[in-house]
Formats: structure tokens, sequence, C-alpha cells
């Protein structure tokens, strides 16, 4: 592949890297900056130039590239998976029972999640990131049905952890 034609495909290919990359680490507030991400792919796909007519799709492959590489970036850095933090919406004015409440509801979402099976997890918080069910599969290397049969039922799973939690409180 020429440098020109490789030009073209990164050039498409930034703005999706960055959406997927920004998924992994704007949330864990960690120094990685999604932009490195993606340079990093692009590198790496670079690296594979020879090869890359011998896929169909180069765009999967890279999104499957900066999937593994955010991936292995956070089991290094021993991340946590999710900061919930500002999802719950805590707010110090809030009324003292709300804000228990808040962190009750943060605290049950945070180790329902943390059972899911990573790539229940992973689908989940790229699809509230505001990936579509396409880009997602394309990331994972899945369908779109897929993708949309794994977040329902990580969405159920949740559900009925925080459900079966109050029963129990």
């Amino acid at each position: 592949m020429r440098q020109t034609s490789f030009e073209k495909i990164a050039i498409a290919l930034r703005p999706k890297l960055t959406r997927l990359c920004s998924s992994f680490f704007n949330r864990q507030k960690l120094a990685y900056e999604p932009a490195d991400a993606v340079q990093e792919t692009l590198l790496r796909l670079w690296q594979m130039r020879d090869r890359l007519d011998d896929y169909d799709n180069p765009e999967t492959l890279a999104l499957l590239i900066a999937k593994n590489l955010c991936i292995d970036l956070l089991k290094m850095k021993g991340n946590s998976h999710e900061r919930l933090d500002t999802a719950c919406g805590i707010d110090a004015r809030s009324h003292p029972d709300e804000t228990v409440m808040l962190h009750d509801t943060q605290h049950a979402v945070r180790v329902a999640l943390a059972q899911l099976p990573a790539g229940q997890r992973h689908m989940l918080i790229m699809r509230s990131e505001g990936m579509t069910m396409a880009e997602i599969a394309a990331a994972c290397g899945s369908t779109p049905n897929s993708v949309k049969t794994t977040i329902c039922a990580a969405r159920k799973k949740i559900l009925s952890f925080i459900e079966t939690r109050r029963i129990v409180q």
C-alpha cells in the first residue's frame, strides 16, 4: 500500500478511532490521551501496510487494534473499569437522604458492572458513550445483532442485581 492510500484511510479512520479510545479512557480519569492511543493504532496499522490489501475491511482491523491496545493499557494501569462519580449526578447541595440514596445506587451499579463478563461490560460502556451498534460490532469483531443481544443481557443482569440487592436490604 502506498503512503497516499494509507493517509486517506487514516484520515477517514481517525474520528472513529478517537471515539473508541475516548470511550475507554475519558471516564477513567487516566493520564492516557485518546489521541495517543489513536496515534499508536495508526502506527501499528502503518507497520502492517504491506499486508493491508489482504484484509477486506481495514477499518475493522484498525478498530480491533485500537480496542486491544486500550484494553492492554488499562490492564497495565490496574484500572477499576468505570468512574461513575459524575454519572450519578451527586451534588453537594442535594438533600442528605438523596445523597445517601445516590451513593447506594452508584455503589450497586459499580458492583453490578464488576460482576459482568468483560465483553458485556465493555460493550455496555461503549454504547453508553454514544457508539452505534455497528461501531461496537466492528470494534469487537462481532455483528450488530450480537452486540444488541449482549448489551440487552448486560442491562438485564445489572437491573436484576440491583433489584435483588433492594429486596435483601
